[in-house]
This record gives C-alpha cells, sequence and structure tokens, in this order.
C-alpha cells in the first residue's frame, strides 16, 4: 500500500508576525535599556546637584566658624583654649537651614561631639614664631595660629542622602610691625635726593609713590597702588625724574593689615593707644592691655608745675602702680629757711628751641644712662628683682606723660638724652607728644656710627607723636637769637647713631606741602650737610601727628640734609630681638582648601 505525504507550506503572514514580534522584542529591550540609562543618569544628576548643595552648605559651616574665629583674633578676644571651644561653640555657628529647599545635618569625620571639627595649633600659639606661608608675607615671622576646620553637609529631605565633606586650612598670625623697613598706616611718599637702600619689606595700608634712587631689596606692598610715575599722586607739581631699582615686582591690592584694636584701622583709633586709656578701663583687660600706658613697665609723669614722679608697672602685684622713691635728695640753705628738693637722676624738665615748630620745648627728659645706673643700684635693684618675680619680665620700658601746660608758643615734649649704652633688657620709650632724641642711642661699643653693624645693640623703640634727632654736638643754648635767623648756619651736626625702631606720626602732604618722604621721617635741626645720621631700625608711620604739626621745608631753611645711613636692623626678624612693647598687626593667611 502506498501512503501519500503531504508537504506543508509555511504561510508567509505567519513568517511577517513572526518576524515583527522580535522586533518588537528588540526595541522594547533597547527602550527598556535607554530608559533605565536615562533614569540612572537622572540620578547621578540629581545625586551631583545634591552633592554641589551639601558642598556649598558644608562650606557655610566652616565660613562660619572661620569668621568668629577671626573676629576674636583680630579683637584680642582669641580663648587659650580655641579647640575645646569653638568646637563646643560650633553648633551656634551653623548656617541657619530653614528657608532652605534642601535641609542638611552637619557633622565631622574627626569628631562626634561636634558638627564642626576645629583644630588649632599648637594650642598655646602666643609662642609659636614661624615663617608666614603667604605669598604677600613672604620673609615675614610671626606668632601663629595653624588652624584646620572641617564639616560634613548631608541632605535630610532628599531621596537620597548625599554629603560633601570641606575642609579648610589657614594661619592666624601676630605680625610684629618692626619687620618691614618701612610700614604706613597712611599713603607713603619716598624720593630721596641721594641713593638710599631700603633691605628689608615695605607695606603701606594706603597707596606708595617710589621715585628717586632707591634701592629696594625686598617687597614692596600697597593695600591701594605702588606708583613709579615721575609725578607724585598727591602733589602733581612734585616730580622726579629718577626712577627706583626694584627687586621684586610691587604688589597692589594687597589685604589689609590691621592693628587690633576692636574697631577699624583708622589712624585716630590707632593713635590714641599712645594715649591714657579712657576712664574705666580696667588696666590689665585685653582692652586696657591694648594701651602702652599699660603695657610699660615704669611710667613717668609730671604736675603742670613740673613736680615728675615715677612708678614701677607690676601687672601680677596686687598694687601694679608701685611709686618709686627719689633717689636724689638736695638739701638748699637760704639764710634761715631750709629747703629739702626730691628728684630722681634719670629724669628731670628741660627747655629748648625747636625751629620747625617754631616753639620752645617743655621736655621731660630721660637720662638713659642714669636710668641704666639706678636699675642696679640698691633701690632699683630691689624693684627690678621684684617686677621679675611677678612678671618674669625686667624693666626694659618707660611710658612718660608730659603735664606742662601747651600753648601757641611751647610744646609739651619728651627727650631721651645719654643714650649711647642702653639698660641690661633694652629700652623702648614711650609717649604721646613729641620725642626727640639727644645724641647717639643704642650705639655702645663697635656699633657707634659704623653703618649697619648692630652687633652690639640692644632690643629698642621709640615710639611718640614724632621724633627729632638732635646731633651730638646740639646744644639747647640755641635759639632764634643764637642765629639772627632760623636758617642752620651756626648749627653744625656731629656724627650721630640711633639704632631703634620708630612707631611715630608725620605731617601728610596737603595743601600743595610735600610731607617731606620717607627720607625725612626723622625731623632735623641742624645742618647736616656732609654728616652722617646712621639709622638702623624699622620706621612705622601709623597716623597724622598731632601736636608736631608744622610742615616740612625744603632744607636750607631750618636744617640740612645729611649723609643717611640708614639701615634695617635684622635682630628684628628674631623673635628675641624684638623690641620690648613691639606693636602688632593681625592678618589671616589662606592655605588650602579640599572638597571630597
Amino acid at each position: 500500500m502506498k501512503i501519500a505525504r503531504k508537504i506543508f507550506q509555511p504561510s508567509a503572514r505567519g513568517y511577517a508576525l513572526f518576524m515583527t514580534l522580535i522586533f518588537i522584542a528588540a526595541a522594547l529591550l533597547l527602550l527598556g535599556s535607554v530608559m533605565d540609562w536615562s533614569n540612572g543618569n537622572a540620578r547621578q544628576t540629581e545625586r551631583n546637584n545634591l552633592f554641589g548643595m551639601s558642598e556649598a552648605a558644608a562650606e557655610a559651616a566652616t565660613e562660619s566658624a572661620i569668621a568668629k574665629m577671626t573676629f576674636d583674633f583680630f579683637n584680642q578676644n582669641f580663648v587659650s583654649s580655641p579647640t575645646n571651644y569653638y568646637m563646643t561653640n560650633s553648633v551656634s555657628r551653623l548656617p541657619i537651614t530653614t528657608a532652605w529647599p534642601v535641609g542638611f545635618s552637619f557633622s565631622n569625620p574627626i569628631s562626634s561631639s561636634s558638627p564642626i571639627y576645629i583644630g588649632v595649633v599648637p594650642i598655646n600659639w602666643t609662642v609659636n614664631w614661624t615663617n608666614l606661608f603667604s605669598s604677600n608675607y613672604a620673609g615675614l615671622h610671626a606668632y601663629v595660629a595653624n588652624c584646620t576646620v572641617i564639616s560634613t553637609a548631608t541632605t535630610t529631605n532628599q531621596p537620597y542622602n548625599v554629603s560633601a565633606t570641606v575642609t579648610e586650612t589657614f594661619q592666624l598670625a601676630s605680625i610684629p610691625l618692626f619687620q618691614y623697613t618701612a610700614f604706613y598706616d597712611l599713603d607713603m611718599e619716598v624720593d630721596p635726593g641721594a641713593t638710599m637702600t631700603l633691605s628689608g619689606p615695605v607695606f603701606s595700608n594706603g597707596s606708595i609713590w617710589a621715585r628717586g634712587p632707591n634701592i629696594y631689596n625686598s617687597s614692596v606692598t600697597a593695600v591701594g597702588v605702588v606708583s613709579t610715575n615721575n609725578a607724585d599722586p598727591w602733589l602733581t607739581t612734585k616730580t622726579d625724574g629718577t626712577g627706583s631699582t626694584f627687586s621684586q615686582t610691587p604688589a597692589t591690592n594687597a589685604d589689609t593689615l590691621a592693628m587690633p584694636i576692636g574697631q577699624t584701622n583708622d589712624p585716630t583709633a590707632i593713635r590714641a593707644l599712645l594715649g591714657l586709656p579712657p576712664a574705666g578701663t580696667s588696666p590689665y583687660s585685653p582692652a586696657g592691655q591694648l594701651y602702652f600706658a599699660n603695657q610699660a613697665t615704669m611710667v613717668i609723669s609730671n604736675s603742670s608745675s613740673g613736680v615728675i614722679k615715677a612708678f614701677l608697672q607690676d601687672s601680677n602685684n596686687v598694687t601694679p602702680l608701685t611709686a618709686i622713691p627719689y633717689d636724689v635728695v638736695t638739701v638748699t640753705n637760704l639764710g634761715v629757711q631750709k629747703f629739702t628738693n626730691y628728684s630722681y637722676s634719670f629724669a628731670s624738665n628741660t627747655t629748648f628751641y625747636d625751629y620747625r615748630e617754631k616753639k620752645t620745648v617743655q621736655a621731660v627728659q630721660i637720662n638713659v644712662g642714669a636710668l641704666s645706673t639706678w636699675i642696679t643700684s640698691t633701690n632699683g635693684s630691689s624693684l627690678n628683682t621684684q617686677l621679675y618675680n611677678d612678671t618674669s619680665g625686667y624693666i626694659d620700658s618707660v611710658y612718660v606723660y608730659n603735664n606742662a601746660n601747651a600753648s601757641s608758643s611751647s610744646l609739651p615734649s619728651v627727650r631721651v638724652a645719654n643714650g649711647a649704652t642702653l639698660p641690661a633688657n633694652g629700652l623702648t620709650v614711650v609717649t604721646p607728644e613729641p620725642l626727640y632724641v639727644l645724641g647717639n642711642f643704642n650705639a655702645s661699643g663697635s656699633s657707634l656710627n659704623n653703618g649697619t653693624n648692630v652687633v652690639n645693640a640692644l632690643p629698642a623703640a621709640l615710639m611718640g607723636d614724632s621724633l627729632t634727632a638732635l646731633s651730638s654736638l646740639w646744644s639747647d643754648s640755641y635759639s632764634l637769637t643764637h642765629t639772627g635767623d632760623t636758617k642752620p648756619d651756626g648749627r653744625g651736626a656731629g656724627l650721630t647713631t640711633i639704632n631703634a625702631a620708630t612707631f611715630e606720626g608725620i605731617v601728610p602732604t596737603a595743601n600743595g606741602n610735600y610731607s617731606g618722604g620717607l627720607e625725612n621721617f626723622i625731623r632735623l635741626l641742624e645742618s647736616w650737610s656732609g654728616v652722617n645720621l646712621t639709622y638702623n631700625g624699622s620706621i612705622v608711620v601709623m597716623f597724622p601727628s598731632k601736636y608736631a604739626t608744622n610742615i616740612w621745608i625744603t632744607p636750607g631753611t631750618y636744617y640740612n640734609a645729611p649723609v643717611r645711613k640708614w639701615a634695617f636692623d635684622l635682630n628684628f626678624m628674631q623673635q628675641n630681638g624684638l623690641p620690648p612693647l613691639t606693636p602688632r598687626v593681625t592678618a589671616k593667611c589662606p592655605g588650602t582648601w579640599s572638597v571630597y
């Protein structure tokens, strides 16, 4: 039997359907992949956006803490245990996020006890004498608190908890001002007629006009502009065709270096620190210690009638101002009457004439040599030892306040004399009034008249309303009647050396009158032609003079310019070389910033 087989023919329509299903499946798979990629990309984008928001929140937390630390540091309220204090109180420094669309929680990766980590190394930063890493202050040293602030912000009301951690490092620095060859809180003009070399940094919280044959061997920096044009920007009629030589390109638009006075860096407020503290100010509070009168180890003052009194200032004694007994007793017989006069070997009243101010100077004079002798005498030695036992410091600074009556013809002032040799621990003399230096100061031994040789110089500073140098040949007998006019012809100067930092005022350029410039910062009253005036120190100008306010006049009128042998005292770059009562400015030096 033969069986016939029927051959099956597939339907064309079924094949097409099958292929269609395959393509649909592939398309759905592709669509699913695209949708999954798109969804993943959206999630990643959202996470990235949330990370950016968390970064901003973490940075806000760190910056808030830094702002508080900086404010306290600049206002002398930086606490003695900064790490514990600022971490404990960091909750109050967190940004207020209630109005933010995204909520955050704050923590730090180092300590679970605080939302912000704050580290200050060393804890006792006041003894951490180290170099600054900011380029603006290259080469300078300071008392430095090395700070680290870290905060982590994590989103709380979003689909994803995304965290960002911000770390900032910086230095809070207390910079001794006497590390600058010249530091001005005012605008600075420098235009000498002869070559003058400025070996250390130069800085102005205003602007600088640098002209003339100067040689700048270090940085020249201004908060404003450093102008090297031939015309003085504050006195366009004053020009100089000679340009200066710079070892570094002058820097402009720097951050202001502020005195820690709790307010704006105003020259009037800074000048007030030389005066008597406001009534009711606690002498040894942070605010009280801003005033030099409360910092000095000795205070000398006179009455309007001229009676002088001296006091030892001991900050750790129950009675800080201890009256110093008179060390000179003079008995005078006048017939049947007998008068006993008490006085000090190291303080007296004297008078002489100032040709620039056109006034008779009524000065309290400090005989530095006699002061050195008194400190080693029986009375002085016992007080010096008492001060050391109480404060770990010796008598090394004198604040002088002259109560003589001022008038249109009389100028109360302070003068230091016989100062070639200083007390063993150095000496700073401070007064709110004009300050005069008679003869050599801090120039004993091999440093006398030897230019930049300061091997035997001790830490010293002269601080007042203005500074006038009277040479080693000056005579108090000089007067208008002595020479017939104000010209210095009969007042020939002698070789003189002054080794001291200076903190004074000037009469700024105004009303068509030149300030005299940095080159005439030290005021003169004699004919110095061909005579060396050697000065090693640091020139700091913080305010316009309040008392010695007559304008600078071209040499030949009341003085002739000296041969200026001026140099920065490199001793001031060492912590133990700084003068007593050295003023400081504060700065925040940025370090590193990172996020992860």
